[in-house]
């Protein structure tokens, strides 16, 4: 498959080269990040991020980095090392284990080497093992935004998935939701089902200035709203403007302990949890800034 996207990407001239949750992830990013500007889009929409994943080892360090440790129910466990995020056999592999009594989990984002506004994101992935307190995600946060601070900066869950559920979500953070508690328009998906996570499945978003919409294997399974409200300024419910940027992030978190955990305890008689990634795909779209 990746080999026939390379030849209709070159084909066309679109072979891109990258110059430069429902649960709180409760991290937002600094200012002053590297960006990139999307191609001219004469003719329409224009990839303007690939990775495939073809060659064995270290991701691309020209388009991703390793995703540090943190505070949060999804970065808490993260080892900072290519033992839990690797390329292998034309795959991303994200894991998440249990090494000399330390659990270590893995993930990559694309922060301050690729960022972009308005456009779809497409990431073909599947989830192989999946045991009680995995939490593996596809989602992006600003490397810019209009307001400061998680949640009135902003974040886009693609996808996420935890426990051993049959489904996944797609959902939206800000002010609006996660402090005032305004859920209309709903900010989540819910669990949207799907047939075996540990199959290859497509998820997706479309991001515009007036919506962002979400897909499975190219059907629409949720749409979040610009309400343009008149007090946005103190509402900060569109955090996704021309002016923001964000930046893609691939991991695979664990849960555990902690009070409020999303992913609950860590069944460790199920370890490793393991989610693929096939490619990602980042196109502009056509009237888009």
């Amino acid at each position: 498959m990746k080999q026939l996207l390379f030849y209709i990407f070159a084909i066309a001239g679109l072979w891109p080269s990258v110059a430069a949750s429902a649960s709180p992830k409760t991290e937002c990013p600094g200012e002053g990040m590297l960006f990139s500007e999307p191609e001219s889009k004469d003719g329409g929409a224009k990839v303007i991020f690939y990775d495939g994943f073809d060659k064995d080892g270290r991701p691309d360090e020209t388009k991703w980095s390793l995703c540090a440790r943190g505070n949060s129910d999804w970065n808490d466990e993260m080892s900072g090392s290519y033992d839990q995020a690797y390329v292998k056999d034309g795959v991303l592999v994200l894991k998440g284990e249990k090494i000399n009594g330390e659990y270590l989990s893995g993930g990559i984002e694309s922060r301050g080497k690729f960022e972009f506004t308005f456009g779809k994101v497409e990431a073909r992935a599947r989830i192989t093992s999946y045991p009680d307190g995995a939490f593996p995600a596809i989602w992006m946060m600003p490397g810019k935004s209009i307001y400061r601070g998680w949640p009135d900066c902003g974040e886009i869950d693609i996808m996420e998935h935890i426990k051993q559920e049959e489904g996944v979500y797609s959902s939206v953070h800000n002010h609006y939701y996660d402090t005032t508690k305004n859920d209309n328009p709903p900010h989540t998906s819910g669990l949207v089902s799907v047939d075996d996570v540990g199959e290859y499945h497509t998820y997706a978003v479309e991001w515009t200035a007036d919506a962002l919409t979400f897909f499975i294997d190219g059907e629409a399974i949720f749409t979040y709203p610009n309400l343009r409200l008149e007090n946005e300024a103190e509402a900060m419910q569109w955090p996704f403007t021309a002016d923001s940027r964000f930046y893609l992030i691939l991991n695979m978190g664990l849960g555990g302990d902690r009070k409020g955990s999303w992913a609950g305890p860590i069944d460790e008689a199920g370890l490793p949890a393991v989610m693929e990634v096939d490619w990602v795909r980042v196109t502009s779209l056509d009237g888009e800034k």
